[in-house]
């Protein structure tokens, strides 16, 4: 078999560009196939610009079709060339690890437990097996066992009517209160919601699936069932708000986002900015952490700034970890501004295929600092402590890779504007926000915590495509900031969702006493408001 023909290089001139462009419209093709043509070709202009100004990479090219998580290689160091390879872990050693890869019992956190007695013996009777010794309590056997159910279940209540021959009065059975009350439960709304925008399910994907099992639920009655839910969390969304605003630290970060009429709104307007974000804002407050979300047309440093008015004027500056982009900071009001080094770190990622031996030496040092920064964490270090073990075990390496790369520099062993030299200078660029963790108690190495975060918007921007108007989008933003939240405290984020909807009234008086980690407490008081 030949192998295939390389494509004939083909340079076109704007003019040039615009009459091919003028050409397929005229074209007596359908506007479908008109409108991908032209897409196309745009795409491909595009495309071989980046290439050309290196704005892009083949690498990075790549990364759109596939990406992998940004592991460094190992045995290939310099420190580490002529190492033996490291031993692979086989099945055997598994075993002898206690790692199976099956969940344990304890994992099934929200199923119903049932306790079964022995139906002939108990503690204290004699043995029938030996008649010698007596029987007592050893741990009980552990059986799981799972069934399936549709998402949502419905129960169709048929009361039977009398009516009186002579005087026509009826008389009818009587029926379970709920259901006179309510054809939707709060449980219904809670496990929509959940499905939405906790994993993702779009509306119109739940319908189908509920048709086909019999028990209808269109998208129109779903979005009302979930922006009802919306409405009887709103106050609490708006107190996380504020409780959120009093942290420590915080992680911050944007991704777009699509509100249909928004955008066409912003277009109409002649507003100077048209794009649409999706900000995601992770503050810790002692052992309390906030997860929330906000959708619009300001960027990251915006939103940030509009949630920290909310801050005590008492309260010392925000130690704030975000990328180096400027639209991450905020105007007007003072953070203690920290880099991300992932960020720093990727560049020479990204540069190990052109300088493999350089690189995979920087990335050692940064594997050594995250070693010291994972042996803190398991010290359970307080912000001072970990601020010494830092300056005393990771400051060597920060400033071995400050002199590592100043030389390289002086010798012009890299050049400015190669893979290497971009991450350098970028480096070099924001060294004091990145450096910030030995300097600062409590400043993070990176801003992993909001990446994480901002996945759920992602994963529902991928299934759902986009939200049709900016209450939608508020909506999704108050129900994904609560089942967050609700999950970084090691709450069941359905019973939390079903709890506020079903004491609505109270939360409204109240939301402080229906946090994650106080609501049970509060539900359970005789006189919790």
């Amino acid at each position: 078999m030949k192998p295939p023909k390389e494509p004939t290089k083909v340079s076109l001139s704007e003019s040039e560009i615009t009459e091919l462009e003028n050409k397929i419209q005229t074209s007596n093709l359908d506007d479908a196939s008109k409108e991908l043509i032209v897409k196309s070709l745009k795409g491909m202009i595009w495309l071989s610009k980046m290439l050309e100004s290196k704005k892009l990479s083949m690498r990075k090219l790549s990364k759109l079709f596939g990406f992998k998580t940004e592991q460094a290689p190992k045995n290939d160091t310099p420190e580490n060339q002529g190492a033996p390879p490291e031993k692979k872990p086989n099945s055997d050693d598994k075993k002898k690890s206690g790692k199976t890869g099956k969940n344990s019992h304890n994992k099934y956190s929200g199923a119903e437990r049932i306790f079964h007695e022995h139906e002939e013996l108990s503690k204290g009777d004699r043995c029938p097996a030996c008649d010698r010794g007596n029987l007592y309590i050893v741990g009980p056997g552990i059986f799981v066992h799972i069934k399936g159910a549709p998402p949502l279940t419905a129960t169709v209540h048929e009361a039977q009517k009398l009516r009186c021959a002579s005087c026509g009065m009826i008389f009818t059975a009587n029926v379970p209160k709920e259901a006179r009350a309510q054809k939707y439960d709060e449980t219904a709304d809670a496990l929509i919601a959940l499905m939405k925008y906790g994993v993702g399910t779009p509306f119109y994907r739940l319908g189908k699936l509920q048709s086909s099992l019999g028990v209808p639920l269109p998208a129109s009655t779903q979005w009302e069932r979930v922006e009802e839910l919306a409405n009887s969390v709103y106050p609490v969304y708006l107190e996380m708000m504020k409780l959120a605003a009093q942290g420590e630290v915080a992680y911050v970060d944007d991704t777009t986002a699509r509100v249909l009429k928004l955008k066409a709104e912003l277009k109409l307007a002649g507003a100077e900015r048209s794009g649409l974000y999706t900000t995601g804002v992770v503050t810790k407050a002692e052992d309390k952490i906030f997860n929330l979300f906000f959708t619009g047309n300001r960027h990251a440093g915006e939103n940030l700034g509009e949630l920290l008015k909310l801050r005590s004027k008492e309260l010392a500056p925000m130690i704030q970890m975000s990328d180096a982009l400027p639209s991450n900071r905020p105007r007007g009001i003072i953070t203690t501004l920290c880099s991300c080094l992932v960020h720093a770190r990727r560049g020479f990622y990204d540069a190990l295929p052109d300088r493999k031996n350089e690189c995979s030496y920087v990335l050692q040092l940064f594997g050594r600092i995250y070693l010291n920064e994972k042996e803190a964490n398991e010290k359970r270090m307080n912000d001072i402590e970990r601020l010494h073990y830092h300056q005393k075990k990771s400051s060597r390496w920060m400033q071995k890779l400050r002199r590592w790369g100043l030389k390289c520099f002086y010798l012009k062993k890299v050049e400015p504007n190669d893979s290497l030299g971009l991450a350098l200078q970028y480096l070099f660029n924001h060294w004091e926000k990145l450096t910030q963790f030995l300097r600062v108690p409590g400043a993070p190495l990176d801003n992993n915590a909001v990446e994480r975060l901002l996945k759920t918007a992602i994963l529902h921007r991928k299934n759902a495509l986009f939200y049709k108007t900016w209450m939608g989008a508020l909506v999704g933003d108050i129900v994904m900031s609560l089942i967050q939240t609700c999950i970084s405290a090691d709450k069941n984020p359905f019973n939390y969702l079903v709890a506020l909807h079903r004491s609505r009234k109270m939360v409204k008086l109240n939301p402080e006493n229906f946090m994650p980690w106080n609501f049970e407490v509060n539900l359970l008081s005789p006189n919790p408001i």
